[in-house]
């Protein structure tokens, strides 16, 4: 697999644009993460919830 560091090359893009654009991506990759994370854990709760069957108690009058 390629890196996305080297698809660009240098002579078609100045070095400063590169970092910043590498920049960039590594932090909306960070906070792609995160969210996921969050995200995650929320939905394997809510999940969780309806998964398991609540049974009501039985009245042994």
């Amino acid at each position: 697999m390629e890196n996305f560091k080297d698809i660009e090359p240098t002579d078609l893009c100045p070095p400063h644009i590169q970092e910043e654009l590498v920049s960039e991506i590594d932090s909306i990759r960070n906070s792609l993460q995160i969210a996921e994370l969050y995200i995650g854990d929320f939905l394997s709760v809510i999940s969780s919830l309806f998964a398991s069957p609540v049974n009501p108690p039985t009245d042994h009058e």
